[in-house]
């Protein structure tokens, strides 16, 4: 289950790289048809069950070795002399709807990949076209209108962001904090009220702990199960209809169930809950911490070189909370975050902040302002007439508009 995202990258890169060798072979003359993806996967099983198929557990296995074997070459392979090429029958197929990268990432080019300028033995990471979103309610929300607009320009859209959520979760969303998990018992029985199994999480090398809140998780790759608790001793709460065998002191790999998807582009929008957990004594801590964070979150999109992400701004609620005579540190921390995040990544942050305090929002949203929503606006916090919730969160409207701007933000950075 877990090896599914590879297998599939296998097959789009082998089928890329079948085709870049018949354009190569046919001399730049004509344009000989796209290999389709299914015929690559039937061709490979077929010309590929014999003495490799023995020796591997499944055809997945094989894929992956062919790919990882396709990479380390410094020009495309003949056609009429290499492995699979023989078996392959001219397809008839459609291109695959998914377009394949070029190694530049800008994927409306049209170009083939440049497989016969990879230098030996330094593969390429295989950019993905979809839109990705982690980070707290911000992101989980918007990302629910942006899928709805992606299906016009045929743009997948992955929501990995969780509301109520911290920095901390955004970063383990993608993959970047290493942590196991261990129990002292050999079996995960099946889900049922109040079954509960006690559990130690072991974290790696500079993760700063964290809490669980019924975090959807999974441990190794097929066991599903929520964890609560706020030290490294939790309660893993199991979410399969069967019980699971396990190995007692034994350490599984730990993972967020929506997890991965920094090949893609990455919007994020975190530390709003951070901000709002924050109080007199720590909020300067707190700031750090989450910048801490999101460097991380960042440094982890693809391709390193030229990462392709949109990070937003944060903004003041219209709640007790953020009343500035009570609480004047939590807009202290608010705006120097946001100013950190403008000087140090530019262009590539999306001041949602700006849009609320600016006109363009009643413009696209088509609502009339009253004058509590223009007082709000100068004071600098959320206009009770953008929200859902009393001051907190963006009415629909409000978050489908802004999806709209995130995906042409994405076309302005040249991301699609």
């Amino acid at each position: 289950m877990s090896n599914q995202p590879n297998l599939e990258k296998a097959v789009i890169d082998i089928a890329s790289y079948v085709t870049t060798a018949k354009n190569a072979e046919s001399g730049g003359q004509g344009n000989p048809a796209t290999i389709s993806q299914a015929v690559v996967r039937a061709a490979i099983e077929k010309a590929l069950q014999g003495e490799l198929g023995k020796r591997l557990d499944n055809i997945s296995d094989t894929l992956l070795l062919v790919q990882k074997a396709i990479e380390k070459s410094s020009t495309p392979p003949n056609p009429a002399t290499s492995t699979p090429a023989p078996s392959t029958p001219t397809p008839s197929a459609p291109a695959p709807s998914t377009p394949t990268p070029s190694e530049s990432g800008n994927q409306n080019t049209g170009e083939q990949p440049k497989a016969q300028e990879q230098q030996p033995g330094t593969p390429v990471k295989e950019l993905v076209r979809s839109l990705n979103f982690f980070g707290d309610s911000t992101t989980a929300r918007i990302g629910e209108y942006a899928e709805k607009l992606g299906k016009a320009d045929k743009l997948p859209v992955i929501n990995n962001a969780a509301g109520g959520s911290l920095a901390s979760y955004a970063l383990m969303s993608m993959n970047g904090s290493p942590i196991e998990i261990k129990f002292e018992v050999d079996t995960i029985p099946a889900k049922g009220r109040n079954v509960t199994v006690d559990a130690e999480i072991i974290y790696g090398e500079g993760v700063t702990p964290f809490s669980m809140h019924s975090t959807i998780v999974m441990i190794g790759d097929d066991i599903e199960a929520s964890i609560v608790g706020q030290t490294a001793n939790v309660k893993v709460y199991p979410r399969d209809e069967t019980p699971h065998s396990i190995v007692a002191g034994k350490k599984y790999p730990l993972k967020l169930k929506a997890n991965g998807g920094t090949d893609g582009i990455c919007v994020l929008a975190t530390a709003k809950n951070d901000i709002n957990g924050a109080n007199w004594s720590n909020w300067e801590a707190t700031l750090e911490r989450v910048k801490g964070y999101v460097e991380k979150c960042l440094s982890l999109v693809e391709p390193k070189s030229k990462p392709r992400f949109i990070v937003l701004t944060n903004w003041a609620d219209n709640k007790p909370g953020w009343a500035k005579a009570d609480h004047p540190y939590r807009h202290q921390l608010k705006d120097r975050y946001n100013n950190w995040l403008k000087e140090k990544y530019g262009e590539k942050v999306w001041d949602i902040e700006a849009y609320m305090l600016g006109n363009d929002v009643w413009t696209d949203t088509g609502i009339t302002p009253n004058e509590a929503d223009k007082q709000a606006q100068r004071d600098g916090i959320m206009p009770l007439s953008l929200s859902s919730d009393g001051g907190a969160h963006f009415t629909p409207a409000v978050e489908e508009k802004i999806a709209k701007r995130i995906i042409d933000k994405a076309k302005e950075l040249k991301y699609l």
